[in-house]
């Protein structure tokens, strides 16, 4: 079993690399830029999802359960990654799926189920309401005690996790930097703001559409963890159509600075990222000489929802 300790998860944090990106239009305008490869950090849960499950499941540990029920999507990287934890570390895992069981699983659940996850699927007003009332016998005989984690891992838990990420951040970088990440439910950007120097800047780009509540939600987080840092923003406008939806120009836009710096990006967050940075020091919205700190938030696995060849 994993020792879940703020020491484990710091150590994990400081290890990641960054790399500096080969980026034409930056290098126009003077600007230098940076990815931290959390993509690269673990083989079973890349990206923010190590960040944003471990103190959830510390708290699993110390407690009576011997099972965690989550929520995502036929894609869903975080149903991936908590599968992959359930497997490592030999956790009963249980998976409430949006919207019927189909005939044949996508490539992410037949993952998760391999791994061991019990799949449960849910109709879509059901799992929008969170509404697992008709599954909680069936559940409650076959488990008992569980622990009920969010989708996605929104909590101040993850937000906790995701600290580790700013933190490692501030400690890799001696001069001034902005760090820049995609935002879907805002606790991996939450994190890394209240992991950051105060006055440190940090630029989210939402992959989401009617993303108004985001800036609030990031706000209250927060204010809930004491932390004073105001030197952030949500920049919207750049999510292509929506959570998940793509466009011809931004895979294209994609697959060109994959191959200027042999790395692989997904279209649901890091390259709407990515896109939005672009578009921004083509409106000279980045002062000369500043140096950038992207976030790659992993995901990579979701490629496979696309068809990107």
């Amino acid at each position: 079993m994993i020792p879940f300790s703020d020491k484990t998860i710091d150590e994990y944090a400081h290890l990641v690399n960054h790399q500096r990106l080969h980026w034409p239009t930056l290098e126009s305008k003077g600007l230098t830029a940076y990815l931290r490869r959390d993509d690269l950090a673990s083989q079973h849960y890349p990206g923010n999802k190590f960040y944003k499950l471990f103190y959830h499941l510390q708290a699993l540990q110390a407690s009576d359960c011997r099972v965690v029920i989550s929520f995502g999507g036929a894609y869903s990287n975080h149903i991936h990654a908590l599968a992959a934890m359930g497997q490592q570390y030999n956790m009963a895992t249980v998976g409430i799926i949006r919207g019927h069981r189909p005939k044949i699983l996508s490539p992410t659940l037949q993952d998760a189920q391999n791994m061991g996850m019990r799949l449960f699927f849910l109709n879509k007003q059901d799992y929008k309401n969170k509404d697992i009332s008709t599954l909680l016998p069936l559940l409650n005989k076959e488990y008992g005690p569980h622990y009920l984690l969010p989708e996605g891992g929104e909590s101040l838990q993850g937000i906790l996790g995701c600290r580790h990420i700013g933190q490692a951040i501030e400690a890799n970088f001696s001069s001034d930097f902005i760090v820049c990440c995609a935002v879907g439910t805002g606790t991996t950007m939450a994190g890394i703001i209240a992991g950051l120097e105060v006055n440190r800047q940090c630029i989210g780009f939402s992959v989401l559409k009617g993303e108004d509540q985001l800036s609030s939600g990031i706000d209250q987080w927060l204010a809930e963890m004491g932390c004073s840092n105001e030197q952030w923003q949500v920049i919207t406008g750049y999510h292509h159509g929506g959570y998940a939806k793509t466009t011809p120009e931004l895979l294209r836009f994609m697959k060109q600075i994959e191959n200027d710096n042999q790395l692989l990006l997904e279209p649901v967050y890091s390259a709407k990222m990515f896109w939005g940075v672009e578009q921004l020091a083509l409106q000279n919205f980045w002062p000369e000489g500043t140096q950038l700190v992207l976030v790659h938030g992993g995901g990579l696995q979701g490629r496979r929802g696309f068809k990107l060849n």
